[in-house]
């Protein structure tokens, strides 16, 4: 009788990556940042970008209505700038856009740093890796305006369509939005499988972007059912972690409130500022520390994704527990 092939392929992937995650603790912080542009997960991305698409349509219904080029629409929000004075306007343009242009950056560098880490042997100084990072910087910047540019013409081929079914009533454009979004939601999780892929072939073989572009999609026609399936897994376990964080965070609300009273007993205002300012810097801490967790820990999880993907020998084999099930 032939032995039945084993399906707890992604269990070594997971297991591996929640070791580099735990040892290396001080990832995180790249984590943090590299969620700027990128959380690592590819089925979050389809939510958030569901959500743009939504938000696009809202803008695109709000212009039509107003005018056809949306010129009092616009109007409205320059005479609301125009308020602030001609001086306020340029001094606050000016330090929105260098603020945006440092959280650009550091993010890049970060996602460089995160995954250069991950790859070490041992764990690195975060200065080492903040500052090897620098070497792949346009590299991770090019993938990553590729990348959002795709996605921009995705969201806003999903977001016309959908305004224009808002104004018919024929329930037939209902039925094309439903296939529209079947066409939607996998391009949108390919994108960012691909994308990836790209920035790890980056790092792991110092690549030309368009190089590890193509390198990515390579892996992912290979693997394309495993890459899905993977993605999927990564957004439940995230998902079900957060849930569980949320449980335990709510736990905290027994000693806050337990302090509260107290502090109310005593009437002391000083008192009363200090137990909520600490208490919402302590919450905001420890989500803003679960994220960066998460990050490293879906970063790490592709990796290894990855690395078993172009391996010389395992490579070669259906990753997809779908196939391996029924092989």
């Amino acid at each position: 009788m032939p032995r039945k092939k084993s399906t707890t392929l992604y269990r070594p992937f997971l297991r591996d990556a929640w070791r580099v995650t735990w040892e290396r603790k001080s990832l995180w912080i790249f984590g943090i940042f590299a969620a700027l542009i990128s959380t690592g997960g590819v089925i979050d991305v389809v939510w958030q970008s569901l959500q743009k698409v939504q938000r696009a349509e809202s803008l695109l219904e709000n212009l039509m209505n107003h005018s056809f080029i949306g010129y009092e629409l616009a109007s409205s929000y320059i005479n609301q700038l125009g308020v602030l004075g001609p001086q306020r306007m340029s001094f606050l343009v000016i330090v929105t856009t260098l603020i945006g242009i440092a959280l650009v950056v550091i993010a890049t560098l970060s996602q460089g740093a995160l995954l250069l880490g991950i790859r070490a042997k041992d764990p690195e100084d975060p200065y080492v890796l903040r500052t090897k990072a620098g070497t792949h910087f346009w590299s991770f910047f090019v993938v990553g305006v590729l990348n959002k540019v795709l996605m921009g013409i995705l969201i806003v081929l999903m977001a016309l369509p959908l305004w224009l079914i808002t104004l018919s009533t024929v329930p037939g454009h209902a039925v094309i939005f439903f296939l529209l979004m079947l066409l939607f939601i996998p391009a949108c999780i390919i994108v960012n499988i691909i994308y990836m892929f790209a920035l790890i072939d980056i790092v792991e073989k110092n690549a030309h972007p368009l190089d590890a572009i193509h390198a990515g999609m390579r892996l992912f026609a290979k693997q394309w059912l495993a890459s899905i399936e993977y993605g999927v897994l990564l957004f439940f376990l995230v998902f079900g972690a957060g849930v569980v964080f949320l449980i335990l965070l709510s736990l905290l609300l027994v000693p806050y409130s337990i302090a509260f009273t107290a502090i109310l007993l005593t009437g002391s205002f000083p008192l009363f500022l200090s137990l909520n300012i600490l208490s919402g810097f302590l919450v905001v801490l420890l989500i803003i520390l679960f994220g960066g967790i998460c990050v490293t820990f879906q970063y790490s999880a592709w990796y290894i994704f990855y690395k078993r993907g172009l391996h010389k020998t395992h490579g070669k084999k259906a990753f997809s527990k779908i196939l391996r099930a029924f092989s």
